[in-house]
């Protein structure tokens, strides 16, 4: 009994270090349709004790190898919860956040030139200060490209989300314009813009919890406990 309950209780750590939630967009809701590596399909958001990792999945091919896009950027508002949200970003889109605010911008690119593949930056807001990008020391945010998704993984304790914690955030493309819009946000399953000269707008943010790993064991490891005592 005593081995069973050791591998339950391994099994529960395991099941709570790391969830996943995926978030579906409409397609073809892009003023352009034609960019197809700018259209969100879906997000995957999961998280391990240490990370938390976006896998932003589009409906037509990034790698310009296969016949995609070479310029595909691929950005997230994050909201912590900490006071003061800001309506800014660190790339200086044009993008409004509508009603929400965020503590975080993160910009990545697929981009195959110089330099080759993924490539990213976590910056705070207001004011978009750089915190750690893949071309300095990229331990606080990494990432890969795939045919159809970019990935990107960040340092949880860069974000302040540590513990029990439900952030909000949205999800966009765009182009390599400082100007442009988010031609597509996670956020609507409409347009979010009607042109690359007209600021886009998100939609209400969405939610990620975060449940303590060590705790939501205990809580099952205390199940178990008090399943034995009534068999006994």
């Amino acid at each position: 009994m005593k081995k069973v309950l050791g591998l339950l209780v391994v099994a529960g750590l395991a099941s709570v270090a790391q969830a996943s939630v995926t978030y579906t967009d409409a397609q073809n809701d892009m003023f352009d349709n034609g960019f197809a590596h700018l259209d969100i399909s879906s997000v995957d958001v999961s998280h391990t004790a240490s990370t938390i990792t976006f896998v932003i999945n589009v409906r037509g091919s990034i790698d310009a190898g296969a016949g995609g896009s070479n310029w595909g950027k691929y950005c997230i508002g994050i909201d912590t919860g900490a006071v003061g949200g800001a309506s800014d970003n660190g790339w200086g889109r044009n993008v409004s956040w509508g009603s929400n605010g965020i503590d975080f911008w993160v910009g990545a690119w697929a981009d195959n030139s110089f330099p080759f593949g993924m490539g990213g930056e976590l910056r705070s807001q207001p004011g978009g200060a750089l915190v750690d990008a893949t071309y300095t020391t990229g331990t606080m945010i990494s990432g890969s490209t795939a045919t159809f998704s970019q990935t990107i993984t960040l340092s949880r304790a860069a974000l302040g989300l540590t513990g029990d914690d439900t952030f909000r955030f949205d999800v966009l493309s765009t182009g390599g314009g400082g100007g442009d819009p988010g031609v597509d946000h996670l956020s609507r399953s409409d347009l979010a813009t009607s042109d690359w000269s007209v600021q886009s707008t998100s939609g209400d943010f969405l939610s990620y919890t975060i449940p303590t790993p060590g705790a939501a064991a205990l809580l099952g490891l205390g199940g178990l406990v008090a399943a034995r005592r009534r068999r006994a």
